[in-house]
């Protein structure tokens, strides 16, 4: 399972911008709260700050980029201050991160699974993961040169010439190297933005506008039970609207008792809740309906006060489709009622019946 942090560290590893350890001490003078530390950018939560032998981290701010630390309390002249953690050669973590996030999503635009379900970085196969760093890399080196864009050759009266726009050549070259090297893997692999996509004609109901189910070819002998094949449904141009509630889909295994929390940010005991299932929405038929209950008043120093708990019973599951949608209501004192959370639900059948 990826995550932006292992990702993140796989890019540094690509860019050669692998941290190092370092470990420097001064003298405050009385005068200022700001000293600036010789090596950046910093990794700021990992950075650890000793006052007089005192760890002070908590109460110092990093400024990874420049180097610099600030105290919150003047330190007195005299005082010893010993900074210790790691630097990087080029970004900050956040920076990294933020490549990492860009990257991942270009790189997984209007790009579901057999499905149906929009892919995350939570779900990202281990097969994309290579891809998604490599064009990470490319992210990461565009802003590289743009930096040395901005250096000029230098030549000196005696002949000497330091070609400084070299440094921003090869960085063009790396890139170019580097975008071939994702269009490559994302076309022989079918993925990210070079994905080259297969499509099955598939028939469409005029009646019902339903899809016609299309399963895996058989021999005439073969007596098994058909196999539907899952394909992707195409989007037809749809764009998405933005929503103002949470959207959270839940994964079910067919006659298996499930139960979720939802922790809200204010209290509901004075609240209403209904938490109904439907397979299409907007239908006036509910398949089932969760059964919502509050925890015990003051539980966990009042957090209890802020939880839903959310449950469906085997026999429940059994009568869910492959998918479904569900949403979450709260009803006030004053009979006005808001949707806070709602998303799909998908359903694996069971084999053991």
């Amino acid at each position: 399972m990826a995550t932006i942090s292992s990702l993140a560290d796989r890019l540094r590893s690509e860019i050669g911008d692998i941290g190092k350890s370092f470990v420097y001490q001064f003298t405050a003078d009385g005068i200022t709260d700001r000293y600036l530390v010789p090596y950046s950018p910093l990794d700021g939560a990992g950075l650890i700050v000793y006052l007089n032998g005192l760890d002070v981290s908590s109460t110092v701010a990093v400024e990874e980029q420049t180097g610099y630390i600030v105290f919150d309390d003047l330190p007195t002249e005299g005082d010893t201050v010993v900074v210790a953690g790691n630097y990087f050669r080029y970004f900050t973590s956040a920076e990294i991160c933020d490549y990492v996030s860009t990257a991942f999503e270009q790189h997984s635009a209007y790009h579901t699974d057999a499905y149906g379900r929009t892919v995350s970085i939570m779900n990202l196969p281990t097969l994309e993961e290579y891809p998604v760093v490599i064009y990470a890399s490319t992210l990461a080196m565009y802003a590289l040169a743009t930096d040395a864009s901005f250096d000029i050759d230098i030549t000196a009266p005696d002949g000497v010439m330091i070609p400084r726009s070299e440094r921003y050549r090869q960085l063009m070259q790396m890139i170019e190297v580097r975008k071939q090297q994702y269009r490559e893997l994302c076309s022989q692999l079918g993925i990210g933005l070079y994905k080259i996509d297969v499509f099955t004609f598939r028939r469409i109901s005029k009646t019902t506008n339903h899809y016609i189910p299309i399963y895996e070819p058989q021999e005439i002998d073969d007596r098994s039970t058909p196999v539907r094949v899952h394909l992707p449904i195409p989007t037809y141009g749809n764009v998405e609207l933005p929503v103002t509630t949470v959207v959270q889909d839940l994964y079910i295994y067919e006659g298996d008792a499930y139960e979720f929390s939802i922790v809200l940010d204010f209290e509901v005991d004075d609240y209403t809740p209904l938490a109904q299932i439907r397979s299409v929405p907007g239908t006036a038929i509910v398949t089932t309906e969760f059964t919502v209950t509050k925890p015990d008043v003051g539980t966990a120093d009042g957090v209890g006060l802020r939880t839903l708990n959310l449950a469906l019973t085997g026999d429940q599951t059994r009568l869910l489709p492959g998918t479904s949608y569900y949403d979450v209501q709260l009803t006030n004192l004053d009979n006005v009622t808001h949707t806070y959370v709602s998303g799909k639900i998908f359903k694996t059948a069971e084999t053991s019946l």
